[in-house]
């Protein structure tokens, strides 16, 4: 068996700075029905969303967003070592899996379309000071668990 998924459709990047992320993760949110959001280092930052009938506002902080979405089924996989993201593991948990992984140093927003990998943290210095790399593609697993469990060897 081949070590490289079968592709689903011809595989498309595109760059996203990461200044731009907030609004990507809030786009992904209120579209995607299943969202992974890989971060080591994980705050309560603000994300923008396009226009739409599903949140209270344009703009919210995630852990609002996270608890307005209920269609959306979120997980999020975070550096479990990290003291640094207590506050926002207790602000989602009620709303969202909470999956602790100790060795974690990806960074990744997945659905079962598309993955957004790139060296940003989801954390307002990823998102808003830092000069980051990121990278959009088709995700060419049949869904974002499958690429979740095969990529970081994470169980869903």
């Amino acid at each position: 068996m081949s070590k490289f998924p079968q592709e689903k459709s011809m595989t498309r990047a595109f760059t996203l700075p990461s200044n731009e992320l907030a609004y990507f993760i809030g786009y992904t949110l209120i579209h995607a029905d299943r969202v992974v959001l890989v971060s080591p280092w994980l705050s309560d930052v603000e994300l923008r969303f396009p226009v739409n009938d599903q949140t209270s506002s344009r703009e919210l902080l995630l852990s609002k967003a996270v608890a307005e979405l209920t269609d959306t089924d979120i997980t999020f996989l975070i550096n479990g070592n990290e003291d640094h993201n207590d506050y926002i593991k207790s602000r989602v948990e009620r709303n969202a899996e909470v999956v602790d992984v100790p060795d974690l140093h990806a960074k990744a927003v997945i659905t079962d379309d598309w993955v957004y990998a790139g060296s940003a943290n989801i954390t307002r210095r990823g998102l808003l000071v830092n000069r980051e790399l990121c990278k959009i593609v088709t995700n060419t697993h049949p869904d974002a668990n499958t690429y979740v469990e095969e990529e970081l060897s994470v169980d869903l």
